[in-house]
């Protein structure tokens, strides 16, 4: 029990009336017989002065953030202040290839930290890296890491003893080297367990520098806790700085220090994990979180008899057994073997029609035990000889909004006859985007939402259509399914050719900007019949039209080449034997507004010679159809997403408007016969846009925009043309998509 004389800070009732949502009077802190500490010494990334004027709470601390944690700020990804311009993150990853940077959760410019633009992004354990600060016009790219082996620890250390601007960076594989390195426990005390320094709340160490302990409550209450290690007879009590007060989130962590005031949480009933991370005895500053253990076994989704998609436990929380019930015999589910634990997910398969109801039981029979359910709607669909998909990357319902705000009537894509929704998660990301207050900082990228689309399987951010959580397999694409079938098959985009979107449908990696691997992987294995999308400079070279050119493609470089090109292409490809590849612009494709630096080189569709969205669609269908056995083809308006990066509303519009125009080339073919499905749909939002207020025809509407990345709200799904209506007033998951193509195309 914590000693008497150091008796935890106690809150006058005032204060609990605040924390129970009762009162919006300022925090009182009273009966303090303890000194409690007023500061953390954070190192020389610490927020400034100016920072907490304006955000009092703004989290400062580091943290690795990349494609391995969906480029969020969890708990276990940061880095503990050392002193001595000293910085150390040990941090644990999976087999992959990955991309990341250092900062803190906002990306603030005082703490964005990466290798400097003019260098190689690729680094490597046991290599000193100096590292660049991303300020005025000093830049810095990703970096790039490979990660051979599960379960590998590394320690990052981070050095700025030569300035915030240059600090050096040194990581080290030390997953045969961790040990528990605390010699006495740390407990868990509290108003739950009398503040008692009890075996029970003990934090167990579980590795790279992090503990845990587990805590169950029969109710929902507000709790007040400390954390107290014992160091050589003297108590060190862990918890907030004087007049702070600490009210502890799911998602998040807070820092702690000694002697600290009580923190606080409010919890639900059932059981929660809390960690902290600690590198040794009685270090200054201890993270601590809080996460509810909890079953997620994801959105509804749509399918079609005997079609198979994945059912997975991604967003279950601390569960060590998984435990998987359907409420008919008319489903069939079997253990993905590319998993460790193959019960993780499930390959589901339903005889026939109906709506069924799966049931996710996580440690089973344990005081943990929680259960979540979902459900799959089978429903029958007509076999399609022509399936095109449509994306508009980064095309919420505001983006559509806004456009048809400023254009002043309809878009097309608002005579869609049928019309639903999708859920945008990724496997990393899933669960964790219904946080109160912290979902908002978990969302998809391209790569994982274009994967769910293409393959039906979820996966963690920056992979391209791979088993990643799994085996690290490639995962058939709907595109080679079409293949299989004797169709031609295509992408065409607005970005280059291997940007995340059409990659995970016409490539297989684990790292979505590995360019020139996924250019080898998309003609040389998957090898499409077209593509016509951008160039792509890597090191001075265009390795889109490099892997082309040594893949034997017709490849041309400008509209003119390419209507000429197509007029010499055979006038019938039943053996789908065409390889043709139109791939425009110098490096990428520049917007339809140019940016400053298009202008400065020169750059435009009229000067560059490149045909809009719209003909790109027209001559992929003109190319594509001319195989009997059909086709599919996969059209993205890339460049809506980029425009939601800078917040740029303008070209943002005019990149929607092209797309429109794509979509009614499209479904104006597709509708011409009885034969051909249209999807319409987008792989996330962009920016939170919202339209505040409408302008007039021609004038850019009033917006705000909530940051400059992803969201993870749900996005338009539309649909034209055969099996349209079993989208309509559809609210599913990204990888019902790929289900009803899949549906559309069944295999021979």
């Amino acid at each position: 029990m914590i000693n008497p004389s150091n008796r935890p800070l106690v809150l006058s009732a005032l204060t609990m009336a605040i924390l129970a949502g009762c009162n919006e009077t300022n925090t009182e802190y009273v009966d303090v017989e303890r000194e409690i500490a007023e500061s953390i010494d954070s190192g020389p990334y610490g927020c400034t002065d100016e920072e907490l004027e304006s955000s009092p709470n703004k989290d400062c601390r580091l943290y690795i953030k990349g494609s391995m944690n969906s480029w969020s700020a969890p708990p276990e990804a940061q880095f503990h202040y050392q002193g001595d311009d000293l910085h150390i993150a040990l941090f644990k990853m999976e087999a992959g290839s990955y991309s990341f940077k250092i900062s803190d959760p906002e990306w603030s410019a005082e703490r964005d930290l990466a290798i400097g633009a003019e260098f190689d992004s690729q680094v490597t354990t046991d290599v000193l890296y100096e590292l660049q600060r991303k300020y005025d016009d000093h830049k810095n790219q990703n970096m790039d890491i490979v990660v051979d082996g599960q379960d590998q620890i590394y320690k990052f250390s981070l050095d700025a003893t030569s300035g915030i601007n240059n600090p050096t960076l040194y990581i080290e594989n030390v997953t045969e080297a961790d040990v528990e390195t605390t010699s006495s426990k740390i407990y868990l005390t509290g108003n739950f367990n009398e503040w008692d320094t009890l075996d029970s709340y003990a934090f167990d160490y579980v590795g790279a520098g992090n503990y845990q302990v587990t805590a169950s409550f029969e109710q929902q209450q507000d709790i007040q806790f400390n954390l107290v290690q014992n160091l050589d007879g003297k108590e060190l009590i862990y918890g907030a700085l004087k007049n702070q007060l600490i009210d502890l989130k799911e998602g998040a962590s807070a820092l702690t220090t000694y002697p600290g005031g009580v923190m606080h949480a409010s919890v639900d009933a059932g059981t929660y994990i809390f960690g902290i991370s600690t590198l040794g005895d009685g270090q200054l500053a201890v993270p601590v979180s809080i996460s509810k253990v909890r079953a997620h076994s994801g959105y509804d989704k749509l399918t079609t008899p005997n079609t198979e998609i994945n059912i997975g436990a991604d967003g279950s929380t601390h569960a060590s057994s998984y435990d998987w019930k359907v409420d008919s015999e008319a489903v069939r589910l079997v253990d993905d073997a590319r998993f460790v634990d193959p019960t993780f997910r499930q390959l589901a398969t339903a005889d026939s029609e109906g709506r069924y109801q799966v049931q996710l039981t996580t440690n089973k029979d344990t005081h943990s035990e929680t259960i979540d359910t979902h459900e799959i709607d089978v429903v029958s669909v007509d076999e399609a000889n022509n399936v095109i998909l449509m994306i508009g990357d980064g095309m919420g319902y505001a983006q559509l909004d806004v456009t048809r705000a400023f254009k002043g009537e309809a878009l097309f894509m608002d005579s869609a006859p049928h019309r639903g929704q999708i859920h945008t998660a990724s496997a990393d990301t899933l669960g964790y985007e219904k946080l109160a207050g912290l979902g908002m900082n978990y969302y998809t990228d391209s790569a994982a939402a274009a994967t769910a689309m293409s393959t039906g399987v979820k996966v963690v951010s920056g992979t391209i259509a791979q088993a990643r959580p799994g085996d690290g397999s490639d995962l058939e694409t709907i595109l080679e399914h079409a293949q299989k079938m004797g169709k031609s098959v295509g992408v065409v985009a607005t970005s280059h050719c291997v940007h995340a979107t059409p990659a995970a449908f016409v490539a297989h990696g684990p790292n979505r900007n590995d360019f020139a691997q996924l250019s080898d992987s998309m003609f040389g294995d998957v090898q499409p019949n077209l593509a016509i999308c951008g160039s792509k400079q890597v090191k001075d070279v265009d390795v889109i039209s490099q892997a082309a050119l040594a893949n034997d493609y017709t490849v041309v470089k400008n509209r003119t080449d390419m209507l000429e090109a197509i007029n010499s292409l055979p006038a019938e490809d039943a053996g789908a034997e065409i390889k043709f590849a139109a791939i425009f612009g110098e490096d990428e494709i520049p917007y339809v507004i140019p940016s400053d630096h298009q202008q400065s080189n020169g750059w435009s569709y009229e000067s560059l010679d490149i045909p809009h969205i719209q003909e790109m669609t027209e001559v992929a269908i003109d190319v594509l159809s001319r195989n009997p056995n059909g086709f599919f083809l996969m059209v993205e308006g890339s460049q809506i997403d980029f425009a939601g990066h800078i917040n740029d509303e303008e070209r943002l519009i005019h990149e929607t408007l092209k797309f429109d125009d794509s979509v009614e080339a499209a479904v104006n073919w597709a509708e011409s016969r009885s034969d051909t499905t249209v999807i319409v749909t987008a792989d996330h939002e962009t920016g939170g846009l919202e339209l505040v207020k409408t302008n007039g025809t021609g004038e850019v509407p009033e917006v705000t925009w909530f940051w400059g990345n992803h969201t993870n709200v749900p996005v338009p799904m539309k649909a034209w043309g055969l099996n349209s209506d079993v989208v309509h007033g559809r609210s599913v998951d990204n990888t019902s998509v790929h289900s009803i193509m899949l549906g559309s195309m069944p295999a021979k």
